[in-house]
């Protein structure tokens, strides 16, 4: 018969950094220098930068619209968002401004 759940023991203890035995107190003028963040490259996937009331845009279309955009995007080298923006001028331009 199974023995069912049992508790496991505690981690075992990590030894003692030299900077956690020093029994001086750490003094006020050893601060960390501010980080600055750096401006987003290309490798950055989020950023904290408010762009333009940028905002989530989650509507249902067809496969075929989505895959539409994504190859347009990808032979034009330019991103979806900026696909529906100037599909939204040529929008307005036939149908009206909204």
């Amino acid at each position: 018969m199974a023995k069912g759940l049992q508790i496991a023991a505690p981690p075992p203890r990590r030894p003692p950094t030299p900077s956690t035995i020093s029994s001086e107190p750490p003094t006020q003028t050893e601060e960390k220098p501010a980080k600055t963040r750096a401006a987003a490259g290309p490798g950055d996937k989020f950023s904290q930068i408010r762009e333009d009331e940028m905002v989530q845009f989650n509507k249902r279309v067809p496969r075929r619209v989505a895959d539409g955009f994504e190859i347009l995007a990808i032979r034009c080298r330019r991103k979806v968002p900026g696909l529906l923006a100037e599909a939204l001028e040529l929008l307005e331009q036939h149908y009206g401004k909204v």
